[in-house]
């Protein structure tokens, strides 16, 4: 058998390797209740037929799956720091470049909203329905998929938002939030708060299935930041069609959270994050937070992941009225020259590899390549996002981003956008927590802001309270009608912390439209309770020891390091 596994890695890679648990579990090995060459077993994975492709095959990689625990975690380990957690080996799917080779770049950039060859224009589907899967994860850029047509019922409508949502993976099966708020991280240090800070994802999840089965959305919107530490535990590099949950992240962190009434079969429109590209690297498998869109071959996906491309457009026709989406990579803004910036750079030359920083021909080629590549991105985003926009005749035009249109992050080119053709509404994670921003403290006014990166995949900015009275995790509730859309605002208990209505913003207009019937929002309270926050002995705060944890590594990594690196 040791032959029958050597054999394997020599031709398929090594498996995963599972070191021990954060609460002292043991590492995994093969799964002595799988036999080699079954699905989930440590022989040869099977062969999975890709139509279209000529009846190639290729291999999808599955490990065993981590045993899930139900033992209670003791209180004094509710605060691990959980960014010293050392994630399985990072997969090689097959296909992915060489860590030596040499490949010339063949970045996708479309100017123009684009339709795919054999695409009918006037073609008005019941489902989001991307192209067939490209060979690389950015072929797709631009791309305008079929209208939606969701005309079997009147409104209103509803929309849910969520952002940096995916916690870490433990081989006990444990999911919690990325402690970003430990002692290691200084300025952010602050109390743990227990039933908040270590279940937030799982507590959003619950508050996001309850309100659902009220409200039933139509599709989620989201905005980044799919799985922390560092994205999908995945090289980059790998063709598009090949996308599989080599990890079991999705199946753990995604698919099997986001269940119930309301919430199963929708479909997640989403963009990526900096943490997807791999936080203060960017050769994690960003390019699997796309393939994963053409993920029929995985047996636990339930088909509801919609990210075809870095950009791209959808358009959905209601009744009496439509909305352009706009689904933009705005990462550039945390992509700085090679030497700059360590802690948080996606280029970082003290992170990134120095054997193997390449994601092959779709790119980066090479970490200096890495800060041009997200800025042509993003001059090409620009671009256009301005031949989209003048083109559009819907009644809303709403923008999904990862990193808030605010400062550095790309304000004053949001500001001529939103001016020249009457953005509506721009929705964005990264800052973990809640917010919403309409006529006042907005630069951007009249185009509103919505913040939502308080979905619970990495801990809140500031403390959040364990009974959701706080604006640190949650959601958000859209409800679209022609005239109007509410925006509640909902906490990771379900408490509706705001309730707000935006009317259209025209072209070349500093004042909203104004509404000639009765507003969603008349006789809703604007505001929910008073923010709470636990005081000293409040017995939700953890104790935590006096011991600092050790600080991460600030050194470049080798290629002996390439499969020990956390972000």
């Amino acid at each position: 058998m040791d032959i029958l596994y050597a054999l394997r890695a020599k031709i398929y890679g090594p498996q995963p390797v599972y070191p021990q648990g954060p609460y002292g579990q043991p590492g995994m090995g093969p799964n002595p209740n799988v036999q080699p060459g079954q699905a989930g077993g440590m022989g040869f994975p099977g062969q999975v037929s890709q139509p279209g492709y000529g009846g190639a095959t290729y291999t999808t990689l599955y490990p065993p799956p981590p045993p899930t625990t139900t033992a209670a975690v003791p209180a004094e380990m509710y605060y691990y720091t959980t960014s010293t957690h050392e994630p399985p080996t990072t997969v090689r799917i097959d296909g992915t470049p060489d860590d030596n080779a040499v490949v010339p770049e063949q970045e996708m950039l479309k100017p123009n909203v684009w339709i795919p060859e054999g695409q009918d224009p006037n073609a008005c589907t019941q489902r989001f329905t991307p192209p067939a899967a490209p060979v690389h994860a950015t072929d797709l850029n631009g791309v305008r998929l079929p209208d939606v047509c969701i005309t079997d019922r009147y409104g209103p409508y509803h929309v849910f938002a969520i952002g940096d949502w995916g916690g870490v993976l433990y081989e006990s099966g444990w999911i919690q939030p990325a402690d970003h708020r430990s002692a290691m991280f200084g300025p952010h240090h602050r109390d743990f708060i227990l039933s908040a800070d270590d279940m937030a994802q799982k507590n959003v999840a619950a508050a996001m299935a309850e309100r659902a089965a009220y409200s039933n959305p139509d599709y989620i919107l989201n905005v980044g930041d799919n799985f922390y530490w560092g994205g999908i535990e995945v090289k980059c590099g790998a063709p598009a069609f090949k996308g599989n949950d080599a990890s079991h992240q999705w199946e753990q962190v995604f698919e099997n959270i986001y269940t119930g009434p309301g919430l199963d079969g929708k479909q997640w429109l989403g963009v990526l994050g900096n943490h997807d590209y791999g936080g203060w690297m960017f050769t994690q498998g960003w390019d699997q937070a796309i393939a994963y869109t053409w993920a029929g071959n995985v047996p636990t996906s339930t088909q509801r992941w919609v990210t075809p491309a870095q950009y791209y457009q959808a358009r959905v026709k209601y009744l009496d009225f439509s909305v352009d989406y706009y689904f933009l990579d705005n990462n550039v803004f945390d992509a700085f020259v090679p030497d700059d910036q360590p802690g948080h750079n996606m280029c970082s030359r003290v992170h990134n590899v120095e054997v193997g920083a390449t994601c092959g021909q779709q790119g980066p080629v090479s970490l200096d390549d890495c800060p041009g590549w997200f800025k042509r991105l993003w001059d090409a985003e620009v671009q256009w996002l301005n031949v989209a926009l003048a083109a559009s005749v819907a009644e809303w035009q709403i923008m999904v981003v990862h990193f808030p249109p605010e400062g550095a992050w790309g304000e004053d080119v949001w500001k001529n956008l939103g001016y020249t053709y009457g953005i509506d509404l721009i929705i964005a994670g990264h800052r973990h927590l809640q917010k919403f921003n309409y006529m006042e403290s907005n630069p951007l006014a009249p185009t509103a802001v919505v913040v939502t990166g308080g979905g619970g995949g990495i801990t809140s900015e500031y403390v959040p309270h364990p009974e959701g009275i706080d604006d640190q995790y949650g959601f958000v509730d859209m409800t679209l009608t022609k005239e109007e859309i509410m925006v509640e605002m909902l906490s990771h208990k379900g408490q509706i912390r705001s309730t707000s209505c935006i009317t259209h913003r025209e072209k070349v207009a500093m004042q909203p439209a104004g509404l000639g019937i009765a507003s969603l929002c008349e006789g809703r309270p604007p505001k929910g309770p008073h923010y709470i926050t636990p005081q000293a002995g409040d017995p939700s705060i953890a104790i935590e020891t006096t011991v600092a944890p050790a600080p991460a590594p600030m050194r470049r990594l080798n290629a002996d390091d390439a499969d020990e690196i956390q972000v």
